[in-house]
């Protein structure tokens, strides 16, 4: 572990707002906006571009909170943490992580940054979790979870994004006796771990209250679990096997006490009942007729329905599916959609495609209700949007983009 001083802030970083998104799927961690009053159809050539600049390889997000925009880039053999002014797209800082990380599958960062107020915490493919400052970037501490506590590398580089609560950062090490772990926010020394000898899995830890009681929800390659969020004892333990331990997909919480799990290599999915006691099935769609199979890219829930890309990892052979939440029912699916990530808020489905459109469509369970599209970003990308303050923000593997979305 480095050990680096703390630096003091000198200037007053802002608190986060309504409008913000500070961490990996948005402010209550489901991929959704609560902002409202948003356009309902975009013009032909879609809506105005407020600003493009040049970011990087990866499939880092973009994390808005305390006046800036930030997401992970890789570019001149290095990983580096990207802060910009979300009005203006100025450059603020960049700071390098990491060393560059090439994967045949994809070269760059997968985590997104999660922001909490004046610091932000990242998880590099290739290991280090860091603590940078907000104002600055300076690098307050980092941790290698490879090499100092000796985690398994994964085929395709860790991808779990940091999870911030509280005064801890919970991170999957996937380590001897260490397949989940927290550490002290302020220092980056490990508070505890536990979990069994489990390899990590590519899914973001996922905080939920049950009957009172903080756990934290994890999703590796062995299947599910969920830790107490102060002291690491295991509660309950689902196992949940796929292909080529590719379960991806963050667990989505709906409601208060529901679990939707998800993941391809024609595994399918589950939602769970959430009790002090053993989760419960309350539904389950298995096998290569799962009517969803989320192999990267999150589903969203919206009104009673889960909407999501389903399918294998061949572009031309992923499908669009609404499913009722209550029950698993499939309502439609629109067949070789093609490779995408979704956003939904103000009842509308912000569809980011592989080949570089973007999307817009009306939540309907009804059937797929196409509002607009319009070519807006580089191709081979599978980085979902994220609104905050009525714009949107979308990056390729060159550039950072910011659209105004704001209802006339």
């Amino acid at each position: 572990m480095k050990k680096l001083a703390i630096i003091v802030l000198l200037a007053v970083v802002l608190p986060v707002s309504a409008a913000d998104w500070p961490h990996w799927l948005g402010p209550n961690r489901n991929g959704t906006s609560p902002e409202t009053g948003l356009l309902s159809s975009w013009p032909k050539g879609g809506p105005k571009l407020l600003w493009k600049v040049p970011g990087g390889e990866g499939y880092s997000t973009v994390a808005i909170s305390g006046g800036r925009a930030i997401t992970q880039v890789q570019h001149d053999g290095g990983e580096f943490v990207l802060a910009l002014d979300p009005v203006k797209g100025t450059k603020l800082w960049e700071t390098k992580i990491a060393s560059a990380y090439d994967n045949t599958y994809g070269n760059g960062p997968r985590g997104t940054p999660s922001i909490d107020g004046k610091h932000v915490y990242v998880h590099s493919p290739s290991g280090p979790l860091v603590c940078l400052e907000v104002e600055k970037g300076a690098i307050v501490w980092s941790v290698d979870l490879l090499k100092d506590l000796g985690g398994k590398k994964l085929n395709w580089g860790l991808a779990a994004s940091p999870l911030v609560q509280g005064d801890l950062v919970y991170a999957l090490p996937g380590a001897k006796g260490a397949a989940a772990a927290a550490f002290n926010k302020a220092d980056g020394k490990v508070v505890w771990k536990g979990g069994g000898d489990d390899q990590a899995g590519y899914a973001t830890p996922h905080p939920i209250t049950i009957a009172g009681q903080k756990q934290i929800v994890f999703f590796n390659a062995d299947g599910l679990f969920a830790m107490t969020a102060d002291t690491g004892k295991e509660l309950w333990r689902v196992q949940w096997k796929t292909g080529y331990e590719c379960n991806i997909c963050t667990p989505l919480l709906i409601g208060k006490d529901r679990l939707f799990v998800s993941s391809g290599e024609d595994v399918g999915c589950a939602m769970f009942e959430l009790s002090a006691a053993d989760p419960k099935i309350a539904w389950e769609s298995k096998g290569k007729k799962s009517v969803m199979e989320n192999y990267w890219a999150n589903a969203v829930y919206h009104d009673g329905y889960l909407y999501g890309i389903t399918g294998h990892f061949d572009v031309k052979k992923m499908h669009l599916n609404c499913v009722d939440a209550k029950n698993g029912k499939l309502m439609w699916t629109v067949k070789n959609f093609g490779k995408c990530a979704l956003t939904q808020a103000d009842g509308h489905l912000y569809i980011s495609m592989h080949n570089g459109d973007l999307v817009l469509a009306n939540c309907n369970s009804s059937k797929y209700d196409e509002v607009s599209r319009f070519k807006g970003i580089g191709q081979k990308n599978r980085t979902s949007v994220t609104i905050a303050d009525k714009r949107m923000y979308v990056r390729d593997h060159s550039n950072v983009y910011c659209f105004d979305i704001a209802g006339k």
